[in-house]
């Protein structure tokens, strides 16, 4: 073993022949003079190691200095724990790999058994078992699976990960001269396994070529997660455990940050992923750290200049295919600075894509300019009509309609240009095409032809330049929907793509019904076009599904999706975009009829939509939030609360935040918290959540008024009743206001949270009148659902608590069917299990209630800490029960039982409904034991709690009042 003087002198030295060239080593080494010579060996070893294996070893991690090393003697045949050695793989300052496979022949499988140098080091044997316990988590088809951990009969740690068989990602492309576009796909793999690690709050920290292997298929495998550190939060700062074994990182990719040993972030793994791909697409890396001081590393990463990829690169066709966008996304993942960096893995990777598909990139500034020129190269041919397209753009300026109106008008003109050019280009090979070339000519100057007219219309109509100017978005929409009565009734295909256009923008006004009433003109108008195995009749099932969502006629949207998934399948269309938006769609339909489904669905999608070329965010978002909403309703609230975080994630690191999305993912996550009892957390999201999306969409939002009401939701469970009471009174007269009081979609979630906030002060009459409203709805458009379910068995609360037990048995019937159809978690039935135990109690029948009792089940410590409300409930109902059978010892434990958990339980929350009950019961249990003293303490409790909280009219306040005044007697006459 060393002494701390000995490894001080070998640092220095290694600092020393780093310095060196290779060549000039040796004759260094042999001039060492006095206790410098007795470290020759070591020093000779650690530069050879560090010769070999720089930029391409599997664990080179920097020199880690702790005495003689472990892994020496080593040899083929040996054996590790159950795994016979066959060669070693590469070996580093950390530790060695080996080939290997089990010696006791229960699996044939060849591993890659990865074996630190140093077993007895503290720190590093802490570092090895925490990639043990990373990578046991990570399953991603681009990230090597980890098979097997143990530690040996000699005290060694070893870890079997799967065995890949291929060359460094560098060589990999070198030995290929693969061109830049190859390149970027490959970079994407990387992209995706790094993106799948960070929504698991993992960071992989030591991002480099030699790390990244490609196998003979041209599949990529991110390997050594052995410095990754668990995020707390969204940033690692250094710890004990790295301090004690050494900075582990590869100098040559670090960040800035890492470097200096700062706080790292997502944002780190994007450096180093940046100069990965700047070494990868310019043949040379941005610039080479020199080994020296932490200070002297700080000076050289912040002081010196990037020079741009293309001006670096290594031959001109490289440099051609750098300049402009690549060298604007490489600039930006290299920052110095943290917040000028992308945000994310994906947000860098979306631009990558963008760089693929010759669209604009967000590392550019967006300009009209440079919007254009990107409109250009992609579209080339369509663009030698730009005469038409300029004349109508003059116009519409000069006629002032919403920016997105005409834009999205004038997309749709170009498409149709673009179109009927090609198609004259392919009707120069093939006469079979002329008459194709020939229609989408025609629809092409019939598109052109309304837009013009459209404007001209508006012109005329408004006589004053200045009103014409002033025209609203609705306003030319609703002229446009009026002219199309009669306008291009002699070019049905332009007739198709004006209804498409004018039904996306009522859409995004959230004017549902009209868009809907375009999209199922336009359906029926291209069966009449195409037939029913048009793709483009596909598309246009599902914009009108989309459409149908928010009206009133959601029976149609199933048949929609149905005809278009036939359409998809009869194609032979598995893994398309379009293929990827039905499954969203059915996510969506299913969300409601059965949760089960909707989350198959939403994965399916999920899948589907990351692995298309070009990552359309906004739909894979959506596939992630149904996803997730899906699992915490089953009650999956771990994976789903990783599923929203990874949608935030996504969302945030567009350029155009898509606010509404936003909101859905940050409001869902604020909700899964909320099941798991991070309670100052949940409300902070919340609260976040709602301030930015009313800044971005204002007050009146739909989506805005509809968080705001569980919001209250959530205020109200966490003891902010006054604030919860205020914000739901301003939603409610918003949505009345804004959605009116028949809508179908938003106005119910106000008013079901209203109700249960009346019902949780013990208002029944108010939350009944409520929860009406919403079963009349819900019957009608929500037929056979999970949330139909939900509000029958507030209904069957209500009728339980207001004594006409009668209604109960069916209500709860129904409501279990319902929620068993949905193949919800047992926990997640544990309501219907109190449920059907308080209608026993209030019948009389102690047996049925802990018969009921017995069904409620634990949740899982992973989803929500004990104790849980739920258990609560039940010992207090089990004390009720206990009672009234006349089994003091068991009535007596059960609520003992209740009221221990309730310090715990309310540290995380409110409770107050649960924690007075408790404590009421305790009561009833002590006066029947005959200890009055302690049922007076425990009445006065429960009385303080629901005086708290609940209405003055509430049946618990009421009967632990009336308890709390016979036990203290009449008062004395005066």
């Amino acid at each position: 073993m060393l002494a701390p003087a000995q490894l001080r002198a070998l640092s220095g030295l290694l600092e020393q022949g780093l310095e060196l060239a290779p060549p000039q080593r040796e004759g260094w080494l042999a001039s060492l003079q006095g206790d410098d010579a007795a470290l020759g060996p070591t020093l000779r070893r650690l530069l050879a190691r560090h010769a070999a294996n720089e930029t391409s070893d599997l664990l080179d991690r920097g020199p880690v200095f702790s005495g003689v090393e472990a892994a020496q003697g080593l040899q083929a045949g040996g054996t590790v724990g159950p795994y016979r050695l066959q060669r070693e793989l590469g070996s580093g300052g950390m530790g060695a790999v080996w080939l290997a496979e089990r010696s006791d022949g229960s699996l044939k499988r060849k591993v890659a058994l990865k074996l630190p140098h140093l077993s007895w080091a503290p720190g590093l044997v802490a570092r090895f078992e925490r990639e043990r316990e990373i990578l046991s988590g990570l399953e991603h088809p681009h990230i090597a699976r980890l098979y097997d951990a143990g530690v040996d009969d000699g005290g060694r740690p070893y870890m079997a990960l799967e065995y890949v068989k291929g060359e460094p990602l560098d060589a990999y492309c070198r030995q290929r001269s693969l061109p830049v576009a190859e390149r970027l796909r490959l970079l994407l793999q990387v992209a995706e396994a790094v993106a799948y690690a960070h929504g698991r709050l993992v960071l992989h920290r030591d991002l480099k070529p030699g790390n990244i292997l490609v196998t003979a298929a041209g599949e990529v495998r991110l390997l050594d997660f052995g410095i990754a550190k668990l995020m707390q939060g969204d940033s690692a700062s250094e710890t004990a455990l790295t301090q004690a074994s050494g900075r582990a990182l590869t100098l040559d990719y670090a960040s800035p940050e890492q470097i200096r040993g700062d706080a790292i972030g997502t944002a780190s793994d994007v450096y180093s992923l940046g100069v990965v791909a700047f070494e990868l697409l310019a043949g040379v890396r941005p610039y080479r750290l020199k080994r020296g001081s932490a200070a002297e590393l700080e000076e050289a990463i912040t002081a010196q200049d990037l020079p741009l990829a293309s001006a670096v690169a290594t031959d001109a066709a490289t440099r051609k295919a750098l300049r402009g966008d690549l060298d604007a996304v490489l600039n930006r993942a290299l920052k110095k600075r943290v917040d000028e960096r992308y945000p994310t893995i994906d947000a860098m990777a979306q631009d990558w894509r963008r760089c693929l598909a010759g669209q604009a990139v967000m590392a550019r500034p967006d300009t009209w300019g440079y919007r254009l020129a990107r409109l250009a190269r992609r579209h080339r041919v369509a663009l030698a009509a730009g005469s038409i397209v300029g004349a109508a753009f003059v116009l519409a300026l000069g006629f002032g309609a919403t920016a997105l109106v005409v834009g999205v008008l004038l997309m749709g003109l170009g498409a149709a240009l673009w179109q009927a050019r090609r198609a004259q280009v392919q009707a120069r090979h093939a006469d079979a095409q002329a008459h194709k070339a020939e229609q989408a000519s025609r629809r092409a100057q019939a598109v052109q032809r309304f837009l013009l007219d459209l404007f001209r219309a508006n012109a005329s109509r408004q006589k004053d330049p200045l009103k014409a100017r002033a025209t609203t978005a609705r306003e030319l929409l609703d002229l446009g929907a009026e002219r199309l009565a009669t306008a291009l009734q002699d070019a049905p295909e332009a007739r198709a793509e004006v209804m498409r256009t004018l039904g996306e923008m009522y859409y995004e006004l959230e004017m549902d019904e009209q868009a809907a009433d375009f999209d199922r003109q336009r359906v029926d108008l291209l069966r009449q076009i195409g037939g029913r195995h048009d793709l483009r009749l596909a598309e246009a099932l599902l914009r009108l599904a989309a459409s149908l969502h928010a009206t009133g006629h959601r029976e149609q949207i199933l048949p929609a999706l149905r005809e278009a998934e036939a359409i998809l399948d009869a194609a032979g269309d598995t893994g398309s975009a379009l293929r990827g938006e039905l499954l969203v769609r059915l996510a969506q339909r299913y969300h409601n009829l059965s949760m089960a489904q909707s989350k198959a669905y939403g994965l399916q999608a999920v899948a589907v939509l990351r692995a298309q070329p070009v990552v359309d965010s906004d739909m894979l978002s959506t596939a992630m939030i149904l996803t997730a909403r899906a699992g915490a309703q089953l009650g999956d609230i771990g994976e789903a609360a990783a599923l929203f975080r990874s949608a935030v994630t996504l969302l945030e690191g567009l350029e155009a935040l898509p606010h509404v999305d936003l909101l859905l993912a940050r409001g869902g996550l604020a909700d899964v918290l909320m099941q798991q009892q991070q309670t100052a957390a949940a409300v902070a999201l919340a609260a976040a959540a709602a301030e930015a999306a009313e800044a971005a969409l204002g007050a009146d939002a739909p989506a805005l008024i509809s968080w705001n009401a569980r919001r209250a939701a959530l205020l109200h469970a966490a003891g902010q009743r006054a604030p919860a009471r205020d914000l739901l009174n301003a939603a409610f007269e918003a949505v009345l206001r804004v959605k009116g009081p028949q809508d179908t979609m938003h106005t119910p979630i106000v008013r079901i949270s209203a109700a249960r906030m009346a019902m949780a002060e013990g208002r029944l009459s108010d939350a009944e009148a409520l929860l009406h409203d919403v079963l009349t709805v819900y019957r009608e458009h929500y037929g056979g659902s999970a949330v139909l379910g939900s509000a029958l068995r507030m209904q069957a609360s209500l009728a339980t608590a207001l004594g006409r037990l009668a209604e109960v048995p069916p209500l709860l019937a129904e409501a279990e069917v319902l929620w068993r159809a949905g193949a919800l978690r047992p926990w997640r039935l544990n309501r219907l299990c109190l449920d059907r135990a308080r209608l026993a109690l209030a019948e009389a029948d102690p047996a049925a209630a802990l018969l009921a009792l017995d069904g409620v089940v634990a949740w899982p410590e992973a989803d929500s800490p004990s104790p849980h409300p739920d258990g609560v409930e039940r010992d207090t109902l089990c004390a009720a029960a206990y009672l009234r059978r006349g089994d003091l010892p068991a009535a007596a434990q059960a609520a003992t039982q209740a009221v221990a958990a309730l310090p715990a339980l309310q540290a995380r929350g409110s409770h107050l409904a649960v924690a007075a009950e408790a404590w009421l019961r305790l009561a009833r249990v002590r006066q029947a034991q005959g200890d009055a003293d302690a049922a007076l303490a425990a009445l006065e409790q429960a009385v303080a709690l629901c005086r708290e909280f609940e209405a003055p009219v509430s049946p618990l306040r009421t009967e632990a009042e009336a308890a709390l005044l016979r036990l203290r007697g009449p008062k004395p006459p005066p």
